[in-house]
């Protein structure tokens, strides 16, 4: 019960995270393959997910409307620690970078330390270096590093997956699927903004003290 309760505590908090930050890019395949490639070990105790150069469109950077085709998207990520069962939700911690690209140009890549979860042919890997235990970081040349600012966040959308999701001996048991996504930053306040927010911060004190 209580590592239901945590994982249910775990996924509500990335869902706050995300929501707290403004999107920063979305993307999907071009291709209706399986692109994403999730290779269990030969001892079942851990899982590496792959995706190599997968080819993507990206949909939408910085809230503009512009696509962006071709582009790739590359992936590798490993599991740490067992997968679990949440009531027919299964679960499992992973670390690992992953980029977007379209030749020399990194639109956005990074590492995380997160969260996979999902049931049948669906999983998400969510990660937020808002919530505990879990990490993001990204770098661009093309989205300013003002725009990077935290909480940063990821969202991995693995649908079709074939076989459906299971755990096989103690991590998840290995499928292929196809693979969309969303990544999510904070801007980082202007010098002024700094300035006015310690200022009314200030007042505030103040005023306190009056009383």
């Amino acid at each position: 019960m209580k590592m239901l309760l945590a994982g249910v505590s775990t996924l509500a908090l990335v869902a706050a995270a995300s929501a707290n930050a403004a999107p920063i890019i979305s993307f999907g395949q071009t291709s209706a393959d399986n692109t994403i490639v999730a290779v269990e070990n030969a001892a079942r105790t851990q899982t590496t997910l792959i995706a190599n150069a997968v080819p993507v469109s990206i949909t939408q950077i910085l809230g503009g409307g512009a696509t962006i085709n071709p582009a790739t998207f590359t992936l590798n990520a490993i599991s740490m620690g067992p997968a679990i069962n949440l009531g027919g939700t299964f679960m499992q911690h992973y670390t690992g970078t992953f980029s977007i690209t379209a030749g020399s140009v990194n639109y956005l890549s990074g590492s995380f330390t997160d969260s996979v979860f999902g049931a049948g042919t669906g999983l998400t890997l969510t990660a937020s270096n808002a919530v505990p235990g879990e990490s993001v970081s990204f770098t661009s040349s093309v989205i300013p590093a003002s725009a990077l600012g935290s909480p940063m966040a990821i969202s991995f959308g693995f649908s079709n997956v074939t076989p459906a999701v299971s755990i096989s001996g103690t991590s998840l048991a290995s499928f292929t699927a196809a693979v969309s996504g969303t990544a999510s930053a904070n801007p980082v306040p202007e010098p002024m903004s700094l300035a006015l927010l310690g200022a009314g911060l200030l007042g505030m004190g103040l005023a306190r003290r009056r009383r």
